[in-house]
């Protein structure tokens, strides 16, 4: 997967929320006479930063584990019940993963106990400190020269700061969904 510049990501996405994990279920979807697995990844919208989207969604993905039956997609994001990402759907149901760009589609919201406050993370986990870095291969070096990873953390854009550049690039339809409170 080519990683996406930031401008791309975000008007190729049909929408971005900041949204929780509810669910994460396998299950087999049946064509004709062939079967496939596919996993459904029920979010709860807490913030629409671009396009328009319920307050409920539901990623569906080809690919997970049924018994001892396992389809994998390389480069496919495992969800997590609880976690709370910064998501760019697009083809939600009719791609393969719906997230534009794949693993370059998800950032994750961390927590700095050491300063008590969020932070954005790549799919890999490293801090995202500035939306260059989206163009970045998830292995290899960083911006910024040789940062310790304390450094990085400071340096991480918060969720509200890396929304505000998304809508910089493509604001929300007209929604009633309001941020989470300021960590």
């Amino acid at each position: 997967m080519v990683p996406p510049e930031f401008d791309q990501l975000v008007r190729e996405s049909d929408f971005v929320v900041r949204a929780k994990v509810l669910s994460v279920n396998s299950e087999w979807l049946e064509r004709g006479k062939s079967r496939t697995i596919v996993t459904k990844v029920e979010l709860d919208v807490l913030e629409v930063i671009a396009g328009e989207v319920d307050a409920k969604v539901t990623l569906t993905m080809l690919g997970g584990k049924i018994g001892e039956r396992e389809m994998v997609i390389e480069g496919a994001p495992h969800f997590v019940v609880g976690e709370e990402d910064i998501l760019f759907v697009q083809g939600n149901g009719r791609q393969v993963v719906p997230l534009t760009a794949m693993m370059h589609g998800r950032y994750r919201i961390m927590r700095d106990p050491a300063e008590d406050r969020s932070y954005v993370a790549r799919e890999n986990g490293e801090p995202l400190t500035e939306t260059a870095q989206v163009t970045q291969a998830m292995e290899g070096a960083l911006p910024g020269g040789p940062l310790s990873r304390e450094e990085r953390i400071e340096r991480a854009l918060s969720p509200e700061e890396f929304a505000k550049r998304i809508r910089a690039v493509k604001p929300a339809a007209a929604s009633t969904s309001t941020p989470p409170e300021n960590d």
